[in-house]
């Protein structure tokens, strides 16, 4: 009963085992004539075979192995009795694989015969597939890497060669300790050590990083007929390292690159810029690269000593497309003009190096000839542009003056009205010159003699002449004498003659000389003479100090008032210096070069302590060069002003930064040209008709007209003294500013006009919320822009004034835009911000507000102006540029 338990209990485990072997695994029994006797789902599933249809069939009819002589020798092993374990690979068609990791074993009765054969595998098809991918992808890197034109070789971390490619045995040479010496450390190897190669092996092994340099390797020979030379080999190595699973560095790579024939390329392209290099730095003429931007990249050693510049690294960058040197004399169109033609040109140039000192002290006009052409760089294919300098300016002022030379008779003669003579003693012949005929109003006729010669003169004036003449021959003394003559058209002129002794071997041969027509000289002299006391007859009755000086100081006139200023009578010839003693030290002088040089009107203030006195000046540039001063006594303002500004100093301050502007004393030069210029010339009329006037009642009448003249004089003169008070602060001091900070304090000062008007004021100061600017300035601007957009505001509107700030190019941008009745602009553009212009006709406008708002602008080195159309508001944009 046991027994058959046992029995029972065995065969129920043999299921169990059978049913998981089947969930699992491949199987197939075959019998002993080698036929299939059943096979399991999964096998049949494998290998794509119905279990009814391959039944009873010969398993090498049925299955189709990749590998017969596989297949063959396994059952030749199983015959003999022998278990097989092998991975078997069958075909389920013509090109799907299917890979068994099988175990097959032959199963045998109690007499050792085989009855059956039972196989069991696992299909390993994913896996195989994948491990010969891995080993074709294995074997077709290799085969690349051992075709690769460059050397690849592996080392092991301590330095030991594992394997190369056939590139970098080439390299190395069949001979080399690598190939030859499989214990090889060329890491101790004298030679790599040196050439650097070693280091750089044990930096990647240190750092872990990539290297790639350029190595001189070794040397080889090239044979020349009888003739062998040795020539280096470069190569560009790069060493690498390769990690494991682990992050660690389990292997390490050289790649090699044969550079020999770029890096000799490489060094005879250095030598021979070397060689250009040195020919350009001593060409004898001067040389400068420029790129195609137009920035300098080089210049010869002969342009630095001729410019005097600094050493490269401490030249400033010089641009010949914005400098302002380059721009004025056109140096920038050549530029452009070589670039754009690309073809070279050849120009002689002016340039006055006195103008730009910033990158060369040449500091003097000179000629240059200029050569400028394109070249396509050859490495990086830019174009650049070189100029050929050479200095021709002792050539050119030497044909300049041999031109000037050449001109200068003909062209004195002509202006001058200078003509020569000379007269032969013995001879008693005289020969004149063309302009000398002209003079005397005669054709060149050749030589005339003394008497011809003398026939011009009449009188005294004859006998004069002939006296001096004769002295000349007797005692050899020169003369010089004005004379009139009556010319061969009958006219009568006045002519200075100039005479002189000539010697040969010490005899006196002939007297030679000039003579110049000096009728409109005279007349000219006579004029000036008349205008003169006419002048002075009238600065006499200004209530103001004028002088007339040179440019070093001496004066040519002065009238009553600056004697008085100055304390005593003044000769003229004097120095304004030495007569005005208290001007030494202050301002006068400096102010004075200034207008001398920059050819504009000066006004300043000038404070005398010792006499306690204040006086305004005006210097303003002549056309004849001199130069107009206008003093006036302001001591008594000054002082009102003090007392006004103890008594309220907030007001004072106010009103003083609003009146004391730079503009009003420079236009004064222009206001009182303007206005006086008709006066004048009116007065000078009446004068010269008082003058002809036959009768004395004409006379009187007259009288009486030049005393009207004369008052409108003053009248006019009042109304400039009035401008005049308008005067600069050159003390104005700035402070840091915020808009909106002083726009609040004008709305609190204009709060009763705001709110009567209801005008809506708005305002973006965000992206320039503050400024350096004086307080009172700047309160004043805005007070003005605000109470006109109020007086100006259009009735069919609520007003609006909006202000908005922002920087640009360094500047401080404001802008106020109202919707007032607006301006005509082509009408009154022109004379928007004049001196009591007005262009509405509304009772409180005087035209002042934007001219003192202009004038604080200005004296601050900013700019102002407006954009405007009639019913659409008025838009002014203000420039505040940085000290």
């Amino acid at each position: 009963m046991n027994v058959v338990m046992q029995e029972e209990q065995h065969y129920r485990q043999l299921q169990h085992l059978e049913a998981a072997i089947n969930a699992c695994a491949l199987s197939m029994n075959i019998d002993a004539a080698e036929c299939i006797m059943s096979l399991n789902g999964q096998m049949a599933a494998a290998l794509q075979l119905s279990a009814a249809v391959v039944s009873g069939k010969n398993i090498h009819d049925t299955l189709h192995p990749a590998d017969p002589s596989q297949w063959e020798r396994i059952w030749q092993d199983l015959r003999n009795g022998i278990s097989v374990k092998e991975q078997l690979c069958f075909l389920t068609d013509i090109t799907t694989l299917v890979w068994l990791e099988a175990a097959i074993s032959p199963v045998t009765d109690a007499s050792g015969t085989i009855e059956q054969y039972i196989l069991f595998g696992l299909d390993i098809t994913a896996r195989k597939i994948s491990e010969l991918r891995v080993m074709e992808d294995e074997q077709y890197f290799r085969q690349i890497l051992e075709n690769l034109p460059i050397g690849l070789q592996q080392f092991s971390p301590e330095g030991i060669s594992v394997e190369m490619n056939s590139r970098q045995r080439k390299i190395w040479g069949a001979e080399h300790a690598f190939l030859t010496r499989p214990d090889y450390n060329w890491l101790n190897d004298p030679f790599y050590r040196l050439n650097g190669l070693a280091k750089m092996f044990e930096d990647v092994r240190l750092t872990g990083k990539t290297l790639k340099r350029e190595i001189l390797l070794n040397y080889a020979e090239k044979h020349y007929g009888d003739i062998s030379r040795l020539f280096p080999v470069y190569y560009e190595a790069t060493v690498f390292p390769v990690t494991d699973r682990q992050s660690r560095m389990s292997n390490f790579f050289l790649i090699l690159d044969d550079i020999t024939e770029k890096k000799v390329a490489e060094i005879s392209l250095q030598k021979s810029e070397r060689l250009l290099d040195n020919i350009i730095e001593n060409l004898p003429i001067g040389y400068i690269q420029f790129d195609n931007f137009g920035f300098i990249r080089r210049i010869n050693q002969t342009q630095r000593f001729f410019f005097n510049s600094p050493h490269p690294a401490a030249r400033r960058h010089f641009n010949v497309m914005n400098d302002e040197l380059a721009t004025m004399f056109e140096l920038d169109q050549l530029f452009l003009q070589a670039l754009d033609q690309n073809r070279a040109l050849r120009v002689e140039k002016k340039i006055d190096f006195s103008r730009d000192e910033r990158w060369t002290t040449v500091g003097r006009e000179v000629y240059l000839d200029l050569t400028v052409f394109p070249v396509v760089e050859p490495v990086d294919k830019e174009m650049i542009v070189v100029a050929l300098v050479n200095d021709i300016t002792d050539k050119k002022l030497q044909e300049l003056e041999n031109r000037k030379n050449q001109q200068f008779l003909l062209q004195t003669g002509e202006i001058g009205k200078i003509g020569g003579w000379e007269l032969d003693i013995d001879t008693r012949q005289v020969r004149w010159s063309i302009e000398t005929y002209k003079i005397h109003d005669c054709e060149p006729e050749g030589h005339i003699d003394f008497e011809q010669a003398m026939s011009f003169f009449t009188g005294e004036p004859r006998q004069q002449l002939e006296m001096m003449v004769e002295q000349c021959i007797l005692s050899g003394k020169s003369f010089d004498a004005q004379l009139p003559i009556i010319t061969r058209s009958g006219s009568a002129k006045k002519i200075r003659t100039i005479g002189q002794p000539g010697y040969t071997n010490g005899k006196l041969v002939r007297i030679f000389g000039v003579v110049q027509d000096v009728t409109e000289q005279l007349e000219i002299r006579e004029a000036l003479t008349r205008n003169t006391e006419l002048m002075r007859l009238f600065f006499d009755t200004v209530d103001m100090g004028y002088a007339a000086m040179e440019k070093d100081g001496k004066l040519n006139f002065l009238n009553q008032k600056a004697e008085k200023m100055i304390g005593e009578k003044v000769e003229m010839g004097s120095n304004i210096f030495e007569v005005f003693p208290r001007l030494s030290g202050t301002v006068f002088y400096a102010r004075l070069q200034e207008c001398i040089q920059q050819h504009v009107s000066q006004s300043f203030g000038i404070y005398f302590p010792k006499p306690d006195k204040w006086y305004d000046f005006l210097l303003t540039p002549m056309q004849d060069g001199g130069i107009s001063v206008f003093m006036r006594d302001i001591t008594e303002s000054r002082k009102m002003q003090k007392d006004l500004r103890k008594a309220n100093d907030q007001l004072s301050n106010l009103n003083k930064n609003l009146i004391n502007q730079n503009k009003q004393l420079e236009e004064f030069a222009h206001i009182t040209s303007h206005n006086l210029r008709a006066p004048i010339a009116n007065l000078r009329a009446l004068m010269q008709m008082h003058n002809e006037a036959t009768s004395i009642q004409e006379k009187d009448l007259y009288l009486g007209m030049l005393h009207e003249v004369i008052k409108k004089i003053d009248e006019t003169l009042n109304d400039l003294v009035e401008v005049v008070q308008i005067r600069k602060d050159l003390n104005v001091e700035k402070e840091k500013l915020l808009f909106a900070d002083r726009l609040q304090k004008v709305r609190d000062i204009l709060l009763v006009d705001i709110e009567t008007s209801s005008i809506r004021i708005t305002y973006d100061f965000e992206q320039a919320p503050a400024i350096e600017y004086p307080r009172v300035y700047l309160d004043s601007i805005l007070q003005n822009f605000i109470t006109n957009a109020i007086r100006y505001r259009s009735p069919e509107k609520t007003p609006e004034l909006h202000l908005h700030s922002w920087r640009q190019n360094g500047n401080i941008i404001l802008t106020v835009e109202d919707n007032g009745i607006g301006i005509d602009m082509e009408r009154f553009g022109n004379k928007l911000f004049g001196f009591r212009k007005t262009f509405h006709r509304n009772k409180d406008a005087k035209g002042i507000g934007l001219f003192i708002t202009k004038t604080q602008v200005e004296a601050m080195g900013g700019s102002i102006k407006a954009e405007s159309r009639l019913g659409e508001g008025t838009k002014f944009i203000i420039t505040f540029r940085p000290e």
